[in-house]
């Protein structure tokens, strides 16, 4: 019977049917596109070992948008599986929010060591720091409201703006009662809060258990809490090797994030414009800052000139505009410190490293707020005055702890969105504009560290004003490492 069934031409001409349908109903476009966003995976990989790794962001950026050009469709159905790379990048670097802060943070703090330090040296580094990560955000906030960041791009978050109705609605209850706002910033259960990247809290707990951790060193002496400290050491170098790893993965994410909405990023002109603005704005806001901001503070606070002082730490903030790192431009500007600005030993190597942590301005401050403006404009949410004091607010706390490593902007970034209820793939999305804009955010962020080792050595007596008359014919040690840093 098996062969006469199999014999019958109306059987196989069903069988042959089904198979047909089956064929038909695959999306050969999309595993097509798939197949081609791979290829071209492949050909950045090759080349990350062979150019510069911002030109490897700058040509992901441009093949993502060719890709979805070419593979443009309704509902970007013919990109869906580039849409779940995406997804997946976004998920892991997310996963990541929650304990590099706590780790950054606590790092920070018990770097301070003792009370005597945290009383002088280290609460003055700290006030300045943060005065700096203050005037960051104001700057950002002052020229991004005044130009009207991100109005007209709404195109630019088509995809994010269709399905953000329940953030639009979680922000709108958020405004609506402002004594539950602050009650959820506080930690109701630890191990819920570092589930769903309640940021806030996440730093209260850090700051009071590396408060703790200070306390009891000082009372009981470092071996008391050495294995603990030892830890937090040791977790920080593996979870950033981790962040690493998915920085890593930025061309590939990047590839398929922006050929998922490149068909609508570049069918709007004024959305183009306003990516445009957003870069130039980023730089120009980081140059007000490292040369205006920081000019007033060394003229009237530090009693040195601003000009000299740039000439001198001017190795610091070309490594720092080369690698985008700042602790990779912790040699170069120690020794600048030192050697060519007067700044006493113990000052230089506590303060320079400690703004590799605490402060940030470029990457924790400028870049957050001004995406979030560009974000709220271009969706037209309607924020007032008391939202920009509560992300301003929110920026300057998180920027108590980072980490001066390439890629941490994208984790301030994610912290400071998260905070507002604003969606994090809007952060994914813009971050080939992130890396191009880095250069000049670290440069700002070195330079804020290098100006507050300037102030803190000023007040404490600890700058040799001889040196800094002689240091433009001293040479620096760091100048002979600059070509052997790494980003």
């Amino acid at each position: 019977d098996h062969e006469e069934n199999v014999s019958d031409p109306r059987i196989r001409k069903t069988e042959e049917m089904c198979v047909v349908e089956l064929l038909l109903g695959v999306n050969w476009i999309a595993l097509f596109a798939l197949t081609v966003a791979l290829l071209l995976c492949v050909l950045l990989y090759w080349l990350s070992y062979r150019i510069n790794w911002t030109l490897v962001i700058l040509l992901s950026l441009v093949m993502g948008a060719v890709l979805g050009i070419v593979f443009a469709s309704e509902d970007n159905a013919y990109l869906v599986w580039l849409d779940l790379i995406g997804n997946i990048y976004v998920n892991a670097i997310t996963a990541l929010v929650a304990p590099v802060i706590l780790v950054s943070i606590l790092s920070g703090f018990i770097a301070l060591n003792d009370r005597r330090k945290m009383r002088s040296i280290g609460l003055r580094s700290v006030f300045w720091l943060m005065l700096s990560a203050a005037a960051g955000i104001a700057l950002s906030l002052l020229f991004g409201l005044v130009l009207g960041l991100g109005k007209g791009a709404g195109s630019v978050f088509a995809e994010i703006a269709s399905v953000s109705d329940s953030t639009v609605s979680a922000y709108t209850d958020l405004r609506s009662s402002v004594d539950q706002v602050f009650l959820n910033l506080f930690p109701s259960n630890i191990v819920s809060d570092m589930a769903s990247n309640n940021v806030v809290a996440i730093i209260l707990i850090a700051i009071v258990l590396a408060v703790a951790c200070v306390s009891i060193s000082s009372e009981e002496g470092s071996e008391s809490v050495a294995p603990f400290v030892g830890v937090v050491e040791s977790f920080k170098k593996i979870l950033f090797r981790v962040l690493s790893y998915i920085i890593d993965m930025t061309p590939f994410g990047v590839l398929c994030l922006v050929a998922g909405s490149a068909s609508q990023i570049f069918s709007n002109r004024e959305a183009v414009l306003q990516l445009i603005l957003l870069v130039g704005l980023i730089y120009l806001v980081a140059i007000v800052h490292i040369y205006g901001f920081n000019s007033i503070l060394l003229h009237f606070w530090g009693g040195v000139s601003p000009v000299g002082f740039f000439r001198r730490i001017f190795q610091a903030q070309a490594t720092a505009f080369i690698t985008q790192s700042s602790v990779g431009t912790l040699p170069v500007s120690i020794a600048a410190l030192r050697e060519k600005v007067g700044v006493d030993d113990e000052v230089a190597n506590f303060t320079a490293p400690l703004g590799t942590t605490i402060g940030m301005p470029g990457c924790t401050c400028i870049w957050p707020v001004l995406l979030a403006i560009f974000y709220v404009n271009a969706v037209d949410l309607g924020w007032g005055v008391s939202d920009y004091l509560v992300l301003a607010l929110l920026t300057l706390i998180l920027s108590l702890g980072s980490a001066g490593v390439p890629g941490i902007a994208v984790v301030s970034s994610i912290a400071v969105f998260s905070a507002v209820n604003l969606p994090v793939a809007a952060v994914v999305l813009l971050m080939p504009i992130n890396t191009i804009s880095d250069m000049i955010r670290t440069t700002c962020n070195v330079t804020a560290a290098d100006v507050s080792a300037v102030l803190v050595a000023r007040q404490t007596g600890a700058l040799n004003d001889a040196v800094f008359a002689a240091g433009d014919t001293r040479k620096s040690h760091g100048d002979a490492k600059l070509k052997g840093v790494k980003a």
